[in-house]
């Protein structure tokens, strides 16, 4: 019995084979729907399995890169440098890289193995081939979500002759400025296949990590996604995204994601929920508690708008009585002690950090330009540290928010009394690709242009994405066991009284809250947008941040003589020296077709194409 050891961890994921091979043959003579191999749907199982996360450094990645660009966060130090080493100088031909791991991940996994699952369903014969043309489809967009990803922030990458080593074995590289077009007719054939497939499609049911085997949750994630990119390339192809709308809504019945018909819990966002330990609070992820901060300008917009999802996506600081901390400070610390505990500033629970490198070193930040702990005199003489700044949420990236490890910063006796720490194998975990809300948002913003919004104005997808955002932030944090989720309330939240529409700012301010557990979405918007802008911050002057205006804004990244950039794409590396001369002339083409792409790959302030 041929077995793939390449699967096998999927495969007993959702139930061993204890068949015997002699069973396996009786079984495969006598019942047709059976195959003398693993059957696609476990292989589709077994590569899918975690993917993109398939080892811890991947979820802590993030939080140097986006999460940071984007002001989600901000690292926990104190001095000039330190918060700008991420940042990309003006004057300097070279800049820090996201480092994203998308490329090695298509190649060593994801793109090899949706290839070898569609070469296996055409291998097959009559009825059998049939059954799987849903899978097909399915191995399709997937297999287009993880190379557009790719090109998305590489700008290159061999794709029509990758995985064919015997005809290229060193391939050429194609561009995003061509991929695009292939993408699209490329789900779009995933969207006719599944649209022409509904009946007697083989049950995948658990086999299916993401929608359960929900085949009309994938038709829509089809045509949603080649929305999505057309989206992206709008300002280089306006053409192909009306075109794309209007062959969606003739074509496809205008069937994009929303709410499953099926599973009333499931919004219809592509996701899917981790199976392994590794999300667990360990201390080389769970850096996210003690080595960052909630940004300023994130904390502050929240604040203005008194925002429903702020106890879901911010951790309170330690100022309260439920923080076992405060009370023996409160109830033991000196005169003077309980004269700053009295202040104005101490008696707010969620404060974020300044992002401008200047900050460190200029006292009139304030707190919010410091490190996150206060230190306090206790009345024997000794000195306690209470947790001044905010944390995002943690509990929405890692098992039990972080605690429990063996650093010392994420002792179990840390955590607030309303918090709990649970068996790891209860709390489930999950990756958001494309979510219900970020559809929502895009659809409003192709309404307000004036574009096929698919049979709903600009304002009416706004505010169904707020709402879904918010339901989105509630039930996973019910899931990961955030304080209190279970009992917050969207209220009159969504309604024009109380976040007044102002077009495409409001769009673009509550697609970048909603973002925050997809940062990496949240960067692409602001290179495609501008939004949210820029506002210059200085001692006792935070510009234009939770000014009540509604719009959401960035602080400036002002290191005391010049503004900061962010990076705007990952640097090409040349993953063999062997193919040396496709790798050159892919970084000459980039450079060829837009001069802003900079002078060689290492610029990452530079622009891919479609960053116009």
């Amino acid at each position: 019995m041929k077995i793939i050891n390449k699967y096998i961890a999927g495969l007993l994921l959702l139930g061993t084979l204890s068949q015997s091979c002699k069973k396996t043959l009786i079984d495969i003579n006598t019942n047709p729907n059976l195959l003398n191999d693993v059957a696609p749907e476990y292989l589709f199982t077994g590569s899918t399995t975690d993917i993109n996360f398939g080892s811890r450094d991947r979820i802590s990645q993030r939080y140097g890169a986006t999460m940071t660009y984007m002001q989600y966060l901000v690292p926990d130090a104190s001095t000039t440098q330190s918060l700008s080493g991420k940042y990309c100088d003006p004057n300097k031909a070279t800049g820090p890289s996201p480092d994203f791991i998308f490329y090695s991940d298509y190649f060593k996994s994801t793109g090899r193995d949706m290839g070898r699952i569609i070469e296996k369903i055409n291998s097959l014969t009559g009825e059998q081939q049939t059954k799987y043309q849903g899978l097909k489809g399915i191995c399709m967009i997937v297999d287009v979500y993880h190379a557009w990803r790719v090109a998305d922030i590489f700008g290159a990458m061999p794709y029509s002759q990758a995985f064919n080593d015997a005809q290229f074995p060193l391939p050429k590289y194609d561009f995003d400025f061509d991929l695009y077009k292939v993408f699209d007719q490329k789900l779009k054939d995933a969207a006719t296949l599944l649209k022409n497939n509904t009946a007697n499609q083989i049950a995948l049911g658990n086999q299916d990590l993401f929608y359960n085997g929900d085949y009309d949750a994938w038709y829509r994630l089809a045509n949603t996604l080649r929305i999505k990119i057309a989206q992206r390339y709008e300002k280089r192809d306006a053409g192909q995204l009306t075109s794309v709308l209007n062959d969606v809504a003739t074509n496809f019945g205008s069937k994009i994601m929303n709410p499953s018909q099926i599973d009333p819990a499931s919004d219809g966002s592509f996701a899917i929920n981790f199976t392994r330990d590794w999300a667990n609070n360990v201390d080389d992820i769970n850096v996210i508690l003690f080595n960052y901060n909630a940004s300023f300008a994130f904390v502050e917009y929240l604040k203005s708008m008194n925002d429903p999802r702020l106890p879901l996506m911010l951790r309170e600081n330690d100022f309260g009585d439920n923080s076992t901390q405060y009370l023996n400070v409160k109830a033991n610390g000196n005169a003077a002690t309980l004269a700053a505990l009295a202040l104005p500033e101490n008696k707010v629970r969620y404060w974020g950090k300044h992002a401008a490198p200047e900050s460190a070193g200029e006292p009139g930040y304030g707190s919010t330009g410091g490190d996150r702990n206060k230190a306090f005199v206790m009345a024997d003489g000794s000195t306690s540290n209470l947790g001044f700044l905010s944390a995002v949420q943690t509990r929405l990236f890692i098992k039990n928010g972080g605690f429990g490890g063996f650093d010392s910063r994420s002792d179990r006796k840390l955590m607030h009394t309303d918090e709990t720490y649970a068996d790891g194998s209860t709390i489930k975990m999950k990756s958001f690709f494309l979510t219900y809300a970020e559809t929502c948002f895009m659809m409003a913003e192709i309404a307000e242009k004036g574009g096929n919004g698919l049979g709903a104005t600009a304002q009416q997808w706004f505010y169904k994405g707020v709402e879904a955002s918010f339901n989105q932030y509630r039930s996973f944090g019910i899931a990961t066991k955030v304080p209190n989720a279970a009992d917050a309330n969207i209220g009159t939240f969504a309604t024009p009284a109380k976040l007044p529409y102002k077009g495409l700012a409001s769009i673009y301010s509550q697609s970048w809250v909603h973002f925050m557990m997809q940062p990496d979405e949240a960067w692409a918007m602001w290179k495609r947008t501008g939004y949210p802008q820029f506002t210059n911050t200085r001692p006792g002057n935070n510009g234009t941040i939770g000014d009540g205006s509604t719009i959401a804004y960035l602080e400036n990244l002002w290191d005391g003589g010049k503004n900061l950039l962010i990076p705007r794409r990952n640097m090409l590396n040349v993953s063999s020296t062997l193919n040396q001369e496709n790798y050159n002339a892919a970084v000459k083409g980039m450079i060829d077709k837009d001069p802003a792409y900079g002078t060689t790959s290492q610029d990452t302030k530079g622009r891919i194409w479609w960053d116009k």
